[in-house]
């Protein structure tokens, strides 16, 4: 029987954050393509029998980006619904995609860190990535400064409110770790001493 869990969107924000990432992108790869044939038309001489060359290849290069620009933000339109989050009983649950289905979950008892990312166009809308790294993915640090260091295994994008949904993640990590599970506070009286612990080495650690 499948986990009856509460789904969560994407800020709407994010249909923004993802538009602006793609009006960067096309018009690098314009000024790329697009503007030196375009000057090199304008500066090649009227007597040059290949004059028009630079010119067709500056039209045909500009259609292809605009088209593949339109086709992005239909992409965005089916993408954004089809992104959601939750917290399950077991673990993070990310499911997304569009002809290629994604859902993966990452067991709380594998989580080993949570970091909180914000790129240049999400400090514009407030928004955040909230990432789950386990043992075999790496450190948040040396993914983000493009190391070569494998990404988070969990990723949920548009997050307005980060903080809360990292701490509670990693309350649910912690009774994973050493409780019962995460429907339940640990039994026992040494349990409780180690859950205690964690938590002040946590809070320590946030405070550096």
């Amino acid at each position: 029987m499948e986990e009856k869990v509460e789904w969560k969107m994407l800020d709407p924000a994010m249909k923004k954050v993802w538009l602006w990432k793609a009006v960067v992108f096309f018009a690098i790869m314009w000024l790329s393509i697009g503007l030196p044939t375009l000057l090199g038309w304008l500066f090649t001489p009227a007597s040059d029998p290949e004059k028009i060359i630079p010119l067709f290849i500056c039209l045909i290069s500009t259609f292809c980006l605009l088209v593949s620009f339109g086709f992005y933000c239909w992409w965005i339109t089916l993408y954004y619904p089809r992104y959601k989050y939750a917290l399950g009983k077991e673990g993070v649950l990310v499911n997304r995609g569009i002809w290629w289905k994604y859902r993966r979950t990452i067991p709380y008892g594998r989580i080993q860190h949570i970091s909180i990312d914000q790129g240049p166009i999400e400090q514009i809308y407030k928004v955040y990535r909230v990432n789950s790294y386990t043992a075999g993915t790496g450190s948040a640090g040396g993914s983000s400064a493009g190391s070569g260091s494998t990404g988070p295994e969990g990723q949920i994008l548009g997050v307005r409110e980060p903080e809360p949904l990292r701490n509670e993640i990693m309350k649910r990590v912690e009774r994973a770790r050493i409780g019962d599970g995460v429907g339940g506070e640990p039994k026992g009286e040494g349990a409780s001493e180690m859950l205690e612990e964690l938590r002040a080495i946590r809070k320590a650690l946030e405070k550096k």
